[in-house]
């Protein structure tokens, strides 16, 4: 008896847990109403003092003398940097190298792919025996290839950001 009573009691809550409960139809939402705006926030109406049409007159400065101009010790800095690195030609940057292989064919067709995906640059196609070399641009810092590197990531997998000697004309 107890057994079919825990039983029976199981498979009403069962059918009660599964039954669909009230579902809001159009006409609930329509007769709740609330009206809130006594909880929101008011401000004072904004006063111009300055009228949009009239001209601010800007101080002049060009009659201030500087106080500490290092102007020409920075100019001879400079000048003696220059001499130490005359004979210099070149520094130390990056390019990018999308592809790198032995076949010659697949080294024309990636650099037919950079001119789609950078339309202005100027890809390099060299033999360093025994491979190809397909290699874009030329910059002074790695972070400045960055930009060009995302772009040519997406099409070569296999694109690298590699040191390069960029000449000073």
């Amino acid at each position: 008896m107890i057994k079919s009573a825990c039983s029976f009691l199981v498979v009403l809550t069962v059918l009660m847990a599964c039954s669909p409960g009230s579902i809001p139809t159009s006409s609930d939402a329509e007769r709740y109403k609330e009206d809130l705006s006594y909880l929101r926030p008011t401000y004072p109406e904004p006063v111009d003092s300055v009228e949009m049409d009239t001209p601010v007159d800007a101080p002049s400065y060009s009659n201030i003398e500087p106080k500490y101009d290092v102007t020409t010790q920075l100019n001879a800095i400079l000048d003696s940097i220059d001499v130490l690195r005359k004979d210099k030609r070149y520094i130390d940057g990056y390019t990018i190298q999308v592809y790198s292989g032995y076949d010659s064919e697949e080294a024309t067709i990636a650099r037919g792919k950079v001119y789609a995906v950078l339309p202005d640059s100027s890809p390099s196609l060299k033999f360093e025996e025994p491979n190809f070399k397909v290699k874009v641009g030329q910059y002074y810092s790695r972070l400045e290839a960055q930009k060009d590197y995302s772009l040519l990531k997406e099409k070569f997998l296999s694109a690298l950001i590699i040191p390069h000697r960029v000449y000073i004309k």
